[in-house]
């Protein structure tokens, strides 16, 4: 495992990411994601959750903000947050499900992710939205690609808001002007993040069926070892692409992956 994120990390660093229909293109033809899209209840109910959580540490954090004019902007931005949480969650109810069956198997894994990247102050926490929220937002609307066309769309447009990536930026760029020793620290913190990011991106997919095994199979150890190793080889063209996307944010602030 640790030698695959050596290669995926090499080759970010020479990375340039192209236009958005470009790579949108290439990755279509790398690697099709279609076939591994879980269900809709699924799919939309690990996506409701992620955004609800990003809500919750945004407004957790309104009360550490260093002004006033931030505190407000920061309350906008969450309030967007949230809006995004109950447009997916509307269309869960849609379907004919209650939006919290279909979080609730995802939310002890969510937590957990949230609970190993925690922010020591109001600085990190931002930036770890900034980086997690674009990651995990670009992935899921790739993953996308397997639901029914109209609810793609629909999702697509939920991910659409960029409010809180607009503010993080802005405000990260000041802050580290005003005190320069912050973007040495936020460097190191943004480059930690990513290795949490691709285990959450990997928790999406089922692993069997990206190496073609079937569920219903008892594997040894070894069995499941190798089945890991198949599916990080699927994903691996996916996942420099991300890493690429996630270089650019951190340029986007000065600092280097």
């Amino acid at each position: 495992m640790f030698d695959w994120f050596k290669r995926i990390r090499t080759g970010a660093r020479k990375f340039a990411l192209p236009p958005r229909e470009e790579r949108a293109a290439r990755n279509t033809g790398e690697v099709n994601l279609k076939p591994y899209t879980p269900d809709a209840k699924s799919f939309l109910g690990q996506l409701a959750y992620l955004q609800l959580s990003q809500f919750e540490i945004l407004t957790s954090e309104l009360k550490y903000s260093p002004n006033t004019q931030y505190k407000a902007e920061l309350g906008e931005a969450a309030a967007k947050s949230f809006e995004k949480y109950r447009s997916i969650a509307k269309k869960i109810a849609a379907q004919g499900i209650d939006p919290t069956d279909a979080m609730d198997p995802f939310v002890e894994r969510i937590e957990m992710f949230h609970s190993r990247t925690n922010g020591l102050d109001w600085y990190e926490s931002v930036i770890k939205v900034y980086l997690v929220s674009g990651l995990l937002d670009d992935f899921y609307r790739r993953l996308a690609v397997g639901l029914d066309p109209l609810l793609r769309a629909d999702v697509e447009k939920a991910l659409s808001d960029k409010k809180f990536e607009q503010f993080a930026k802005r405000v990260l760029l000041e802050s580290m002007q005003k005190d320069p020793t912050l973007g040495s620290r936020l460097a190191l913190w943004g480059r930690r993040l990513m290795g949490d990011v691709l285990l959450e991106l990997r928790a999406a997919f089922d692993n069997r069926k990206l190496a073609g095994v079937s569920k219903s199979k008892k594997l040894t150890l070894e069995e499941e070892r190798a089945v890991n190793l198949a599916s990080y080889s699927k994903l691996e063209p996916l996942i420099t692409e991300l890493i690429g996307a996630h270089t650019v944010r951190m340029d986007a602030l000065g600092l280097t992956a």
